[in-house]
């Protein structure tokens, strides 16, 4: 206890030195204005690092005027001791599932998805009817070209179930359910080839030449998104709330099994 106290007191005088105050380090790194007392602990716990902006040369100064040059404290700690230390912090923000997603690196937190997928054995099991129920339903009710039940993987998509012209499995990098992952909200595109965020995707400029797209993420364990049940249609429409409601309410139905499973 007596060691994390002094890291804790290093770190503040650190941070008092070069003129930072780690409150206001929030805004900047999160977007918004304030910050917890556990995301304040972790920062100071090597949990997080400080954005570029922050360490610029201009952080060591105040009102414009040069600071003189501070002589940090020697490092108690060996680099084993540090490295063991930041480990612990990272598997115990890990345990946060979901919610600690924005205190863990990016490669970090991608593992962190990738195992909450694992966990649910939906990529190793064939085709199941609860699955395909849902699908086919989305596909007539919204009258589209195609309804998936889509998986995002290391470097794929893969469909759990579909109906419709899609293939077996898409390159992650251009599928867009995994902009609905990475979202963690659902995703309308009344026109893909009339948004630029889209509009020169392969799917979109190819086969299966996808204007519409709406589609709804789904989580594994710990809250970690891992797909999407989405509907797609070869020209463009719109998607009212009452759409809406009724995709969310069949991802629902979806998410629950998933739970149950899990």
């Amino acid at each position: 206890m007596e060691a994390i106290d002094h890291e804790v007191k290093r770190r503040l005088e650190l941070a008092a030195a070069i003129g930072l105050d780690p409150e206001k380090l929030w805004p900047s790194y999160f977007g918004r204005s304030r910050c917890s007392a556990f995301e304040l602990d972790a920062y100071l716990h090597e949990a997080l690092t400080m954005p570029a902006i922050e360490r610029g040369r201009d952080a060591g100064k105040r009102d414009g005027e040069p600071r003189a040059e501070q002589t940090r404290p020697p490092d108690q700690h060996t680099g084993g001791q540090r490295t063991a230390r930041r480990k612990n912090t990272e598997n115990a923000l890990a345990a946060l599932g979901a919610a600690g997603k924005l205190l863990l690196t990016p490669e970090r937190a991608e593992q962190e998805r990738l195992k909450s997928l694992q966990e649910t054995d939906l990529l190793e099991t064939g085709p199941e009817d609860t699955y395909d129920r849902v699908v086919t339903a989305a596909w007539k009710f919204f009258d589209v070209g195609a309804a998936s039940l889509s998986l995002i993987a290391e470097d794929a998509q893969y469909f759990k179930s579909v109906v419709g012209p899609l293939r077996e499995q898409t390159p992650r990098l251009i599928a867009l359910c995994a902009e609905t992952v990475e979202r963690n909200s659902m995703l309308v595109i009344n026109d893909a080839s009339a948004d630029d965020r889209f509009a020169s995707n392969p799917l979109v400029t190819g086969e299966p030449y996808i204007r519409f797209y709406a589609g709804y993420p789904l989580h594994g364990p710990r809250g970690w998104n891992i797909g999407t049940l989405c509907v797609i249609d070869q020209k463009p429409r719109a998607f009212p709330e009452a759409d809406r409601q009724v995709l969310r309410t069949l991802a629902a139905v979806v998410q629950k099994d998933i739970d149950e499973r899990t």
